[in-house]
């Protein structure tokens, strides 16, 4: 066994004289084998250092007890607070998760083939999946649901928040601080979230009486926070909303590095309340939503389909409430 890579059940077996079912058998406490016998195979699995092939598994059982996450931002620490949130809930109900990394805030084909591949149970997404990812999974009776965003277009189960409100919150919170000119940094337009963020303070200015320049609302599809910035400031705005609080606080930084004052000259907010999570270097004026509230819901969809796939027809659409959290940002 020098240059074998894994410990395998025929390596146990010889060391026993034992047969290869006799340990599988041993090691999974069936009824036919003795207790003296399960003990034995037990012990020694342990000395040479055997694992279990989780794959071989769940091709026999038909469930690998295994969840994968998809996001498509590993340095957006969003997603790890989630992704934690996440494995905790589904740990105690044996449920192991896989992380996988989706591309330009889509799930798309190409990254499908690695999931299905490892049998997987079900799929937790915070990437808007395509018409043609949902066909796949469907034909390989794989449930799915969508966290933090919502698109009806699409039939899955999402468990989203109230973007809209959010936008139109700190709409109204820069207007009562005296902001007459507001931008916005976005996601990519295909997002649908990052639009009802933007409909929700475009509404709150229209409420106000105040024309906008659509030139002040910018998408990173194909520019950076950096270049979307210097934009904005040659248009002279006082305000900036940010999609999520990453964004937010690399805008800040940026600022008072040209020495321009937050929030005396450009006031900043972004979605998210990471700093609720997290030990933040600024007090970031945000919006904030139940994260365990949305994680639990999420799970409970989830395995629902997992258990009772074929006998649930409508899709669910479920949002949170936000709240606004203020900050010195703003």
């Amino acid at each position: 066994m020098a240059n074998q890579k894994f410990i395998r059940l025929i390596d146990i077996a010889k060391r026993l004289d034992l047969t290869v079912n006799t340990v599988s058998r041993a090691l999974r406490d069936k009824e036919d084998i003795g207790f003296e016998t399960k003990q034995l195979v037990k012990q020694t699995a342990k000395e040479l250092g055997y694992i279990p092939n989780s794959i071989a598994s769940s091709l026999r059982n038909g469930s690998s007890r295994t969840i994968a996450i998809i996001f498509d931002n590993l340095m957006n620490p969003y997603f790890m607070i989630m992704a934690d949130k996440i494995h905790k809930r589904l740990d105690p109900l044996g449920y192991a998760t896989m992380i996988f990394a989706g591309q330009n805030g889509r799930f798309e084909v190409e990254q499908l083939s690695p999931i299905v591949s490892r049998k997987v149970d079900g799929i937790i997404t915070f990437l808007e999946p395509s018409k043609e990812v949902l066909t796949l999974l469907d034909k390989n009776n794989i449930p799915i649901v969508l966290v933090g965003r919502k698109n009806t277009h699409l039939s899955l189960d999402s468990v989203s928040t109230d973007d809209f409100k959010g936008g139109y919150e700190i709409g109204k919170l820069f207007l009562s601080k005296g902001a007459k000119n507001v931008g916005y940094i976005g996601a990519p337009q295909a997002v649908e979230c990052s639009k009802r963020r933007l409909n929700g303070l475009k509404q709150s200015l229209l409420e106000a009486g105040i024309q906008y320049d659509s030139l002040n609302f910018r998408f990173t599809a194909d520019s950076s926070v950096q270049e979307d910035l210097e934009r904005l400031l040659t248009q002279n705005v006082d305000a900036i909303f940010c999609f999520n609080d990453m964004m937010a606080l690399e805008v800040y930084t940026l600022l008072m590095n040209k020495g321009i004052d937050v929030p005396n000259r450009v006031k900043v907010a972004g979605f998210d309340d990471l700093q609720s999570d997290l030990i933040w270097p600024v007090r970031l004026t945000t919006i904030a939503s139940d994260k365990d509230g949305i994680i639990a819901t999420a799970i409970q969809l989830l395995t629902n389909r997992i258990d009772h796939n074929d006998e649930i027809k409508n899709v669910q659409f479920i949002d949170f409430d936000v709240q606004l959290v203020s900050g010195s940002t703003v």
